[in-house]
């Protein structure tokens, strides 16, 4: 029982959480600094456990990092994230429906089985069952890795708010990746990732068609700018993405923009144009609180699909390590009629 006890305040507390781009904006790093994953989001590496228990955090401590330097020299390292809130929807002409969500737990575990060749998986656990988001293995040449499996989509900025317009309307999230392979390059200057998959958001395939995704990024100091590109030929229709994205660090503020355009082909449909834009401010307030402000746009070139807006405000608390405390207000906007895009919400998420 000792043991199971030890093992589950290890899961709580070891390497989990969420993917922060502004976090690498601020601090001039990679996202691979701090992950396991190149590209970023997931399991922390030795790095990125350090930093949240001293740097990001309000009171700085300890905790279990001992313990997961260890285990992390041994080979294996697990790690576990646990996100819920409470939220409220106040649309026009109906009534309020505040309530309680289970936004997701997961598990990770990640194997260095010598000094070239990892391997990691990525497992959502709840709601709604057992998914596998990842599991790939990965082979290190110097600058350079090729990983294999399934695997999360190289393309703009990897934000924790699948929400967002960029990561819905682009349908690059953490709820599609995909099976497949990835070659990547990572320095202090440039990180590059290429991708070939199947194009079926993790299905089986059912074409002789692929998706293709391209990452690259220059980061020089206080800013970064890099670009994105995505086709994927089905024989139901065809869609490129392309887009741009950037960071800028001016004092305590570090900012994040992204826009990226969205073109259907087939499908059914007649074809479609999308564009989607974000522009993000993280002030630290001070150690351990974050202010974000998003404003985020999505516009259409449909007859009759109105434009869609979104502004955001969030308060971000870090009190102790591998903890954070986020209370948050959004504002959707549009035309379309649609209650769920002319909303507020408000909520409040540990």
């Amino acid at each position: 029982m000792r043991f199971l006890i030890s093992l589950g305040a290890l899961l709580l507390l070891s390497t989990a959480v969420f993917a922060e781009p502004y976090l690498a904006v601020q601090t001039s790093q990679s996202c691979s600094t701090c992950h396991v994953n190149p590209t970023g989001g997931g399991q922390r590496n030795t790095f990125g456990i350090d930093f949240s228990q001293s740097l990001s955090v309000a009171a700085p401590g300890k905790q279990a990092g001992e313990t997961i330097a260890y285990l992390r020299n041994k080979v294996l390292a697990l790690g576990a994230n646990a996100r819920s809130s409470a939220r409220n929807n106040d649309v026009d002409d109906r009534e309020d429906n505040p309530g309680f969500e289970l936004d997701r737990v997961s598990l990770y575990l990640s194997a260095r089985l010598n000094e070239r060749v990892s391997f990691y998986v990525d497992q959502q656990v709840a709601p709604g069952g057992s998914l596998n988001r990842e599991a790939w293995a990965r082979i290190d040449f110097d600058n350079w890795y090729l990983k294999a499996g399934r695997i999360f989509l190289p393309f703009g900025w990897r934000l924790e708010d699948d929400t967002a317009f960029i990561r819905q309307a682009t349908g690059i999230n953490f709820n599609n990746p995909d099976n497949g392979a990835e070659l990547g390059f990572h320095s202090q200057a440039w990180n590059f990732q290429l991708s070939v998959t199947n194009g079926t958001a993790g299905a089986g395939e059912v074409d002789d068609g692929k998706q293709s995704s391209l990452r690259l990024e220059h980061i020089a100091g206080a800013w970064r700018v890099g670009v994105s590109g995505n086709y994927n030929n089905t024989d139901r229709g065809d869609r490129k993405m392309y887009g741009v994205f950037a960071g800028l660090r001016t004092g305590k503020v570090s900012w994040l923009a992204e826009w990226d355009r969205i073109e259907d082909d087939g499908f059914g449909l007649p074809d479609t144009t999308l564009d989607v834009a974000l522009l993000e401010a993280n002030y630290a307030v001070f150690k351990g609180h974050n202010l974000k402000i998003t404003a985020e746009a999505l516009t259409s070139d449909v007859a009759g699909e109105e434009d869609r807006y979104r502004g955001s405000v969030v308060w971000e608390y870090s009190p102790w390590a591998f903890t954070q405390i986020r209370a948050g207000f959004r504002q959707f906007d549009s035309d379309n009629g649609i209650a769920l895009d002319n909303r507020d919400e408000s909520f409040v998420q540990l």
